[in-house]
């Protein structure tokens, strides 16, 4: 099956082109979230995610009529845990409920992957479903895509100050539209934009910024807020920075039990794989910082705050800066 583009479908987007059941794949996370909206403004989806649901989930939504609707849409996020925690039986019952998701009921199925494995039910999916594939822009791609910006906004730009910028904002859709909006706007009425501009409005990128969130966070540091606020700003979404602090967060206790074991530094380095002198350094410095019994609470507590979230319907924003404020003021 040919992929479809997932630009193209935004642009002229008409949820009667989609099939009953799409697959949405690639790197390309704010291409992904425009769909969704586009999704949301004809059909009320239902929203599922992958990592929370079972497949009788899946077919109870599927396989009850509505009195109010004629037509079913479910939007499914993290496809791939989802498809992870199927058993042998479970892919086949899938694959026989996708075969019966005809228009004008729909399941999209969004995934992290940049490609879909070739093994069921992925390998069905792909011959059946549309596919859509959601790459993140070419370099020469990105740098058209920053300037056409700038100049449909009546500014001017040349080439150096350009790729000064460019290198600011990493080929990162995300950061490109909050960043740009917000130089254009401390701009106001000149006509070009300059290196000082930039200088002066330009956040660092969201790779540096969650490293300086995390050692903040883990040196009890009360920036470490102002920098998770930085991150949300920039559309880092709230539920990648918690795993990525629950990832970490049992790479140290990991790397710990492993020291009281009797491991040399080196090999607990290695086992845990942190290789890079600057990684080796942040793990020993977050490692010092925080006890056995403080790591286990940190785990217990993000695992509450998710199901706050996900359950509780709590604000996701606001409860992650409330976790964040409760463990930097030590509570």
């Amino acid at each position: 099956m040919a992929e479809k583009s997932i630009i193209q479908l935004i642009k002229d987007f008409d949820i009667q082109q989609l099939k009953g059941v799409s697959l949405i794949y690639g790197t390309e996370e704010f291409l992904k979230k425009q769909l969704i909206e586009r999704v949301k403004g004809c059909c009320n989806p239902t929203i599922l995610w992958g990592d929370e649901i079972q497949l009788s989930d899946l077919k109870e939504k599927f396989g009850s009529g509505s009195l109010f609707s004629t037509e079913t849409t479910v939007i499914l996020l993290n496809g791939e845990e989802f498809i992870k925690n199927l058993s042998k039986k479970d892919v086949g019952d899938f694959l026989k409920l996708l075969q019966g998701i005809q228009p004008p009921d729909r399941l999209l199925i969004f995934l992290s992957l940049e490609k879909p494995p070739a093994k069921e039910p992925y390998k069905t999916l792909l011959k059946e479903a549309d596919s859509i594939v959601s790459p993140n822009l070419t370099p020469k791609a990105f740098y058209i895509s920053i300037k056409n910006k700038i100049q449909k906004a009546g500014k001017k730009i040349d080439d150096e100050t350009l790729k000064y910028l460019l290198s600011k904002i990493k080929n990162d859709l995300f950061v490109a539209k909050q960043e740009i909006e917000k130089l254009l706007l401390y701009v106001g009425d000149r006509e070009e934009i300059t290196k000082e501009d930039i200088d002066k409005v330009i956040i660092p990128s969201k790779v540096d910024n969650i490293f300086a969130f995390l050692d903040r966070f883990f040196s009890k540091d009360k920036r470490a807020l102002e920098i998770l606020n930085q991150l949300i700003e920039t559309q880092y979404h709230p539920f990648e920075i918690q795993t990525l602090l629950l990832n970490h967060i049992n790479k140290i206790l990991m790397f710990k039990s492993l020291l009281k074991s009797g491991k040399d530094l080196e090999g607990a380095f290695a086992s845990v794989g942190v290789k890079h002198p600057s990684a080796k350094a942040t793990l020993k410095k977050h490692s010092s910082l925080t006890s056995e019994k403080e790591l286990i609470s940190l785990i217990k507590q993000l695992y509450q705050l998710e199901i706050d979230q996900k359950v509780n319907y709590q604000d996701i924003n606001k409860s992650l800066q409330e976790f964040v404020l409760k463990v930097v003021h030590g509570g």
